[in-house]
């Protein structure tokens, strides 16, 4: 295997699409292979991408302020 064969991100298992009032939206968490601290990007399935400028320390923090967005602001902001 080269240099070019490998993966250039790891994808967390917090990672799935989700569901809330008939709106569905795909969370992806992620960090550069072999990076320390996790990315966020939620895609709505018309294409609008939402991503967070900072980083996180783990995968559940970026889940958890997802769910956190989802629960005070409504799913409706990743339109």
């Amino acid at each position: 295997m080269t240099e070019t064969d490998l993966p250039s991100r790891e994808r967390s298992q917090l990672s799935r699409h989700y569901t809330d009032n008939g709106i569905t939206v795909l969370v992806e968490i992620f960090r550069p292979w072999g990076g320390d601290t996790w990315r966020m990007e939620v895609t709505s399935l018309e294409d609008q991408v939402t991503d967070w400028n900072d980083p996180f320390a783990s995968a559940q923090e970026a889940w958890d302020e997802f769910i956190h967005v989802v629960n005070t602001e409504s799913i409706a902001v990743f339109l």
